[in-house]
């Protein structure tokens, strides 16, 4: 991203040079945020209303208000990709808390960490003013980029990629586990040793050791024809492409179940792919060292990818 483009932040477009936040934002202090990935093709963006249907359910439970009307994102969007010239673009949308008030602690200080060392200075032994009190939520700093869109290599939509498994659980039991947050770090963690594997990417399974997702998507695998994916009860985000991909079965008549999967049934299937908005349907040929199938893309992952590029096509217009 050039720092000539320009990016919404809050009503204002600026330059990504001059773009500013407060430093008391509950995103950057706390990690107190959503945020939303997408693509555009030709200047159109492909399912942003589901993208911010899920952005607005999430800030509902976490009380992260965007003030910002669907209309008036569409607008920004829409004038960051001309700005830009990137009609074929990443959009992404971050909405943080806001910035957090301070005010003083009531009753012991201890919490704050100064009972018993020298008297803070002015600012310190404070406490902000809280990131969960739902009746002091300001509006939500929200920050929106348009940039050039970089696709994964076609080579592995051709061959299929290679994905680890990583060590890293995750927990049905974690409400987290249901939203797209900025605290990211577990994600990027099992991503970064899939890449030191040389990885595309990384499966994350739950405690209970069956597969939940991707460190970056969401997982499919073919088995007798039928196309599984775990419930969103196993501890995973629900992709927007995830939904999109179980619309397609349906319609292509493609039998399709949302079920608990374990490792045996992964390893041992026909075809698997993984979904997110950037990647769309990525085959993958291997498992760390066991191929799926015969290691290629299968005709059900093909058939279901054509599909996705024609919806894409009907619903964009180009």
């Amino acid at each position: 991203m050039s720092e000539n483009e320009f990016v919404y932040v809050s009503g204002d477009f600026v330059p990504r040079k001059e773009a500013r936040i407060s430093a008391l934002d509950a995103g950057v202090l706390l990690g107190a945020g959503l945020f939303e990935t997408l693509r555009t093709y030709a200047g159109k963006p492909f399912r942003l209303g589901a993208h911010l249907a899920r952005l607005r359910a999430s800030g509902e439970f976490f009380r992260i208000f965007v003030r910002e009307t669907g209309a008036e994102i569409t607008a920004a969007v829409a004038r960051l990709l001309e700005a830009n010239g990137v009609p074929d673009a990443r959009i992404r949308l971050t909405a943080t808390r806001g910035p957090l008030a301070l005010r003083e602690p009531q009753g012991d200080p201890e919490p704050f960490g100064h009972a018993h060392g020298p008297e803070p200075v002015e600012g310190q032994g404070r406490r902000v003013a809280d990131a969960v009190d739902d009746d002091e939520a300001p509006p939500a700093t929200l920050i929106i980029t348009a940039g050039p869109m970089t696709p994964y290599p076609a080579e592995l939509y051709e061959k299929g990629a290679t994905v680890v498994v990583s060590d890293i659980r995750t927990s049905a039991d974690d409400p987290t586990v249901y939203h797209k947050t900025t605290g990211y770090l577990r994600n990027l963690l099992a991503l970064r040793d899939a890449h030191r594997a040389r990885a595309t990417e990384a499966l994350i399974f739950n405690t209970k050791g069956r597969l939940a997702e991707g460190s970056l998507s969401n997982a499919f695998i073919v088995s007798g024809g039928r196309l599984l994916t775990p419930p969103v009860e196993e501890g995973l985000l629900a992709g927007i492409t995830r939904a999109a991909v179980l619309e397609l079965a349906a319609e292509v008549g493609i039998p399709a179940e949302q079920k608990p999967l374990t490792a045996r049934e992964v390893l041992d299937a026909d075809e698997m792919f993984l979904t997110n908005s950037i990647m769309e349907l990525l085959p993958v040929g291997r498992v760390e060292r066991k191929e799926i199938g015969d290691g290629l893309p299968g005709p059900v992952t093909k058939q279901l990818a054509s599909a996705y590029r024609a919806l894409v096509i009907r619903e964009t217009g180009q």
